[in-house]
């Protein structure tokens, strides 16, 4: 965690603004780090006493930091320092289907698109022809539905995954820019990435094989960037923070994506913008279906369909998508998600970019 990012963001606590008041956090304990970068420490609230622990440099700013850390603790205390080949043993021993297997393969997936195209040793090309990079194309094209220009203020990133769209952010709009994510594997695989310019991870090859990959990347700008770990449900920030919020993949991630909508539109200033790519591939584990943004009861009168049902929202402007207000037509943009050497997922995500409507009431 940059202190300076933290002085500048200024996150509020999550447990005082639940019940509706507004405590900003300090740093209370610092135990590793440098005058740039806190590694090791915890935060504080003044008011209610809630603690929130800095673990590897990502700052966990949750509602409920007990259960997240129940839930995550197979990650949080991961090693990352096992050698390939004990690494490997560890993976065929474990299984597949084991916490160890799910993770490497969801790691792999996302940091090879995301970084992929950075790494010498990578071939180019996956099943079906491929290519890593897809969130920074899908990026691109998402900006450039954005033609009238940002107003003044910081960046955010929602669900930055392993942290590429952090960095084309930041080279797209010269601005301070926060990843955010929920995943502790993922966030790690960011800040390393973004903060100090190298990316290592296993890359599957097929069933529990996967090889070691390690590279470094070079990134401008690197000061301006950081990754913390928090919900888009119960952002710890103060409303109007920022300019631009982008969330790639994210809305069917949710489990409640209205409250995330509502909370996106809180947290931008006025005419600030939002970014959305939805691929609207909806899980119940993760979201119950009564919380879907269409995919079901086709029997309505939009047939069930995530893109009118979206796209009404956002064009009414309403209180329940965040006084989000659509900006133009949407666009439907490839992404491509790498299983193995001979599997990849090939979706069409819907893009949306939309503006805070300062009209709609938002408090």
């Amino acid at each position: 965690m940059r202190p300076r990012h933290f002085e500048t963001l200024r996150p509020i606590c999550p447990v005082c603004r639940a019940r509706e008041v507004s405590s900003h956090l300090a740093i209370n304990i610092v135990e590793a780090g440098t005058d740039d970068e806190i590694t090791a420490g915890i935060l504080g609230c003044p008011n209610c006493g809630a603690e929130y622990p800095v673990i590897d440099g990502l700052p966990v700013i949750l509602p409920d930091v007990r259960r997240y850390v129940q839930d995550n603790l197979f990650y949080l205390l991961a090693r990352r320092d096992l050698t390939p080949a004990v690494e490997s043993l560890i993976g065929d021993a474990s299984g597949p289907g084991s916490a160890f297997d799910s993770i490497r393969q969801h790691v792999s997936s996302y940091v090879w698109d995301h970084w992929g195209d950075q790494d010498p040793a990578e071939t180019g090309s996956a099943a079906g022809n491929a290519s890593p990079g897809s969130v920074a194309r899908v990026l691109a094209g998402g900006l450039d539905m954005i033609s009238d220009g940002l107003a003044s203020g910081p960046v955010l990133d929602m669900g930055c995954g392993a942290g590429r769209s952090v960095a084309e952010l930041a080279a797209r709009t010269g601005r301070t820019v926060l990843g955010i994510d929920v995943s502790t594997p993922l966030a790690r695989v960011a800040r390393r990435a973004v903060v100090h310019g190298h990316v290592d991870y296993a890359r599957r090859r097929v069933g529990l094989v996967y090889d070691r990959r390690a590279f470094g990347i070079d990134i401008a700008g690197r000061e301006r960037m950081d990754v913390w770990i928090c919900d888009v449900q119960a952002l710890p920030f103060e409303p109007a923070t920022f300019a631009l919020a982008v969330g790639l993949n994210l809305l069917d991630c949710l489990g409640d994506p209205q409250r995330g909508l509502a909370e996106i539109g809180r947290v931008l200033c006025d005419d600030g913008k939002a970014l959305l790519a939805v691929p609207f591939d909806w899980t119940g584990h993760v979201t119950a279906v009564e919380g879907w943004i269409g995919g079901h009861s086709q029997r309505g009168p939009h047939g069930g369909s995530a893109e009118a049902i979206l796209d009404g929202m956002l064009s009414e402007g309403a209180l329940s998508s965040g006084g989000l207000r659509k900006l133009g037509p949407a666009r439907e943009i490839p992404w491509h998600v790498r299983l193995h050497e001979r599997s990849c997922m090939h979706y069409d995500v819907h893009v949306v970019a939309a503006r805070r409507d300062s009209a709609a009431g938002m408090a």
